[in-house]
């Protein structure tokens, strides 16, 4: 985090998650380097992880 006390708390995730969106960052390796870069604490990356990275898209039983 930011050791910056004039920015509220969060501010670092806010801008790692514009950075991903205009980045199109969805794998797990650019998403930890986006979380190296905003010095973002273990909370944030965990969340970055889950809510940003792409699954493979899972194909259809087959019959």
């Amino acid at each position: 985090m930011s050791d910056c006390s004039l920015l509220p708390k969060g501010t670092d995730l806010i801008r790692a998650v514009k950075y991903i969106g205009e980045h199109h960052c969805h794998d797990a390796r650019s998403l930890n380097e986006v979380a190296f870069r905003f010095d973002l604490n273990p909370l944030d990356q965990q969340f970055i992880l889950e809510h940003f990275i792409e699954q493979p898209e899972s194909k259809p039983p087959a019959k």
